[in-house]
């Protein structure tokens, strides 16, 4: 693999990871000093070292400095106090942007490199970061030390410029909306970090959770706030706590980049002890009425980012939706109303030209992803993972029809971030319309087959369940 290939500004995530190896691993025994492993590093010129085992384990540069020095440790303790066993590893074939998007989720800074079940490498964030500028690892180091809101700038922008460089580099909308998630977590971790600060300790344990595409994993360039927080205990002055918490972090969301929620799902509005969100859920599943239903779509995409309260009594309430076939019958059918956008003979029917992408397909594989997986009483979130559990328990999406609505959810989501990125670059407004005309005849005609399959499921689930 050429240096310049690595170091071209369209530069290929795809590429398989084991490109990023620059030697062979270090390995080092499990009861050698700290002191060895620092003057094995040094000697090296490397930031980590695999200490050798039935289970590798790795000690890093970081480790030295936060579990020996940092807690008193002297060089001649051993590395199997301080190493991290065992060591997290990708598959040699991986893609790049699969290392980003693990190093992202754990917070780590390297991993060792797999292949035919042997240890061939060590890649570290520094790799990563040599290659590109816009580095999801580099925004992602930014955060871990913001020490107020007002000092991270546009982090709109930053993340503008980082999901074109992904985009660019052949990352799929999915990944990308992975590693973005992934960042806005440790940006509202960070953020609650400061609130804490701010107001004191918090007097009972809590969960910072996120609706809509944020909760889905599903969201690319930044839109507006879905958000709510639950705490454990119910009295005024952990009310009036929470509350602040609430204000300060819809505020300092704002000030980044994130506008508030039209609808007003966000936490000054939806502050709540645990108990009385499970209430909530139950009413709104045992009384499916229309505002009801519309709460259910949006709360029951919740996913926790920040805090340390269990929401365990949540997900068993959804879990046990399964058993309502009243409410699930609604669910279904809320799902069956969105309609693909097709006229007379099946053709493709156009507003100006213009076709919105959201409310002609994805809208409707998301809602049926939902339904499907309440039915399936999955556990899951981002609508691919939906769509997979409904298929594999075979609850009302057979294997083959997940499937497809996967293929065609990953196709929608690909053309709709393309055309977002182009009007972000033009300061153009950011919607979900794309123009035909812009589309080649190949997706012209791929867009025409997925709105039909659409459709031919959504006809077939309406004879199955009886709508409307």
């Amino acid at each position: 693999m050429s240096a310049s290939l690595l170091t071209d500004s369209a530069y290929n995530l795809n590429l398989p990871v084991k490109h990023l190896i620059k030697r062979a691993p270090v390995f080092i025994d499990a009861d050698a000093s700290v002191a060895a492993a620092a003057s094995t590093m040094q000697q090296a010129g490397i930031g980590s070292v695999l200490i050798a085992g039935d289970l590798p384990g790795i000690i890093t540069d970081r480790d030295l400095r936060g579990r020996v020095l940092a807690a008193g440790l002297g060089p001649d303790a051993r590395v199997s106090q301080v190493m991290s066993r065992p060591v997290k590893t990708i598959d040699a074939n991986a893609p790049i942007f699969a290392a980003l998007q693990l190093m992202l989720e754990n917070n780590i800074h390297h991993l060792a490199v797999v292949d035919a079940a042997s240890i061939t490498g060590v890649i570290s964030g520094t790799d990563l970061l040599r290659h590109q500028i816009n580095n999801p690892l580099y925004l992602r180091r930014t955060l871990d030390q913001l020490q107020e809101p007002s000092a991270l700038g546009n982090y709109a922008s930053e993340i503008a410029a980082l999901v074109e460089k992904l985009f660019t580099g052949g990352v799929s909308a999915t990944e990308i909306g992975r590693i973005v998630s992934s960042l806005n977590d440790a940006l509202v971790r960070r953020l609650v970090y400061l609130g804490e600060q701010s107001l004191g300790a918090p007097p009972a344990p809590f969960a910072w959770i996120v609706f809509g595409s944020e909760g889905r994993l599903e969201q690319a360039l930044l839109t507006d706030q879905d958000n709510a927080l639950v705490y454990e205990s119910e009295s005024a002055a952990t009310q009036n706590y929470f509350a602040a918490l609430a204000n300060y972090l819809v505020e300092a969301l704002i000030q980044v980049g994130f506008p508030p929620c039209a609808g007003g799902y966000m936490a000054t509005k939806w502050c709540k002890p645990l108990n009385e969100w499970k209430a909530l859920f139950i009413r709104h599943i045992q009384t499916p009425e229309p505002q009801a239903l519309l709460e259910s779509s949006i709360f029951f995409d919740f996913r926790a980012v920040a805090g340390d309260l269990s929401l365990t009594p949540l997900e068993e309430t959804l879990a046990g939706a399964r058993r309502e076939k009243l409410f699930l019958w609604h669910m279904i059918r809320g799902a069956l109303e969105f309609r693909p956008p097709l006229g007379f003979f099946k053709r493709i029917r156009a507003d100006n030209g213009k076709v919105d992408l959201k409310k002609g397909g994805i809208g409707p594989i998301v809602a049926l992803a939902r339904a499907a997986a309440l039915c399936a009483g999955s556990h899951e979130r981002s609508t691919l993972a939906r769509l997979e559990a409904a298929g594999a328990s075979g609850s009302l999406l057979t294997e083959e029809n997940a499937r497809a609505l996967g293929d065609i959810f990953t196709f929608l989501l690909h053309l709709r971030l393309r055309r977002q990125l182009t009007a972000y670059r033009h300061k153009q407004p950011l919607d979900h319309a794309i123009s035909l005309a812009e589309l080649s005849i190949l997706e012209r005609r791929h867009l025409h087959e997925a709105f039909v399959m659409i459709k031919l499921i959504q006809d077939a689930l309406m004879l199955d369940t009886g709508y409307p």
